[in-house]
């Protein structure tokens, strides 16, 4: 809002009626200039999370925020300023927010982490707060760089914070505090700053959803035909080949033909469950599809692949599983192994041969761990390739 309507009571109200600012004629063009730029780097960054999740899910319970009650923040104050304080703690009690004050001179400011407030006022005054470079900082690190930072300064103080606002401070408050105009600028600020976060939040539970599968928490196949070609790099850059396990279910359509397929899915539950449990930290679980899945070993050879394939074969056939209905059932899978070569183009070729060494398990009686009879040691096969 620009308008000639210039007392604190008419800047609370265009503020309160969610104006993103509020300007009085005449103009200050050093103000006009720094808080549009302000203004115009927050409106590209809601926009650049709006436009990263998908469309289905539509703005439903982001854009209602803007009717919820902003209380229950929680506030930092960089001051030593017993008055600054004073008033902050006010406004605070007012708006239900929770305020912590530290002044940068004592000791307790020093191990205090930005990142966990929803919002942090940085007073300019005295020698002892350089509020600019902590903005910057703040600016500069993934963990607190969309928290919200105000400065507080002195009308003298303004073109060092237009220059705040142009390090990415999101707003200013001059001193003496107007406390009804502090409460309407920070609620505003508060209110961004969720929006913000549920939008993003809105993104990354979207891209969680596409990399893991729904019912057993492991990473999908999705995930999985990603992240084969990086693995296929690292092989060529290393020279140390991972393994591949291959695993399916025994007779799993026999479980949910005689019980339900709620059933079915608490079998699919509690495999996952022993298999993430059985694999080595590096290791990489994922359910491929159905009642398959597919473990990557990084760094291990054909030896040490079929030693932790038969540790999960056991674990998996070890001990029923109690379903929902409070029935035990014996679950026992089949697994094929294989490692990936070193000179091969692709690591899809390793993974074809684990699912015929597993295929070749199922024909021989099942609950049991094979490796594939392709496998030929990376020196064998340049003997091979110069002799022929």
């Amino acid at each position: 809002m620009v308008t000639v309507l210039d007392t604190p009571q008419e800047m609370v109200q265009g503020l309160e009626c969610r104006a993103d600012d509020f300007l009085a004629k005449p103009l200050d063009d050093l103000a006009l200039f720094a808080r549009v730029r302000s203004l115009v780097r927050l409106k590209r960054v809601l926009d650049e999370w709006r436009l990263r999740q998908p469309e289905a899910l539509g703005d439903a319970g982001v854009e209602a925020l803007a009717d919820e009650p902003i209380t229950n923040a929680r506030l930092l104050l960089l001051s030593g300023s017993a008055s600054v304080c004073r008033t902050m703690k006010a406004v605070a009690a007012e708006l239900h927010h929770d305020l912590k004050c530290i002044d940068p001179e004592g000791e307790a400011g020093g191990g205090e982490y930005l990142s966990s407030y929803d919002l942090v006022l940085a007073d300019m005054s005295g020698d002892h707060l350089d509020a600019l470079r902590i903005c910057s900082e703040a600016r500069s690190r993934e963990a607190s760089r969309h928290v919200p930072f105000v400065l507080i300064g002195t009308r003298q103080q303004r073109e060092l914070l237009f220059k705040g606002l142009d390090l990415g401070a999101n707003e200013y408050l001059l001193r003496p505090l107007n406390p009804n105009e502090v409460a309407a600028r920070l609620s505003a600020q508060v209110r961004r700053h969720r929006l913000q976060q549920r939008i993003q939040n809105r993104h990354l539970a979207s891209l969680d959803q596409a990399m893991h599968d729904a019912l057993t928490g492991l990473y999908n196949r999705h995930y999985l035909q990603h992240h084969l070609p990086r693995l296929h790099a690292r092989v060529q850059e290393s020279g140390r080949p991972p393994a591949l396990i291959v695993c399916d279910l025994d007779h799993f359509k026999q479980v949910n033909d005689r019980y339900v397929h709620q059933a079915g899915d608490d079998v699919l539950r509690t495999v996952a469950a022993r298999l993430a449990g059985g694999v080595r930290t590096p290791d990489l679980v994922t359910r491929f599809g159905g009642e398959e899945f597919i473990v990557l070993l990084p760094d291990a050879d054909i030896d040490s692949a079929m030693q932790i394939a038969e540790r999960l074969r056991m674990a998996v056939a070890g001990t029923p599983i109690t379903l929902a209905c409070e029935q035990p059932v014996t679950i026992t899978a089949s697994f094929g192994v294989s490692t990936v070569l070193w000179d091969e183009g692709n690591v899809e070729a390793a993974l074809h041969r684990a699912d015929a060494a597993l295929y070749r398990a199922k024909r021989q009686g099942r609950n049991q761990v094979l490796a594939s009879t392709a496998m030929l040691l990376p020196m064998e096969r340049a003997v091979f390739r110069r002799a022929v």
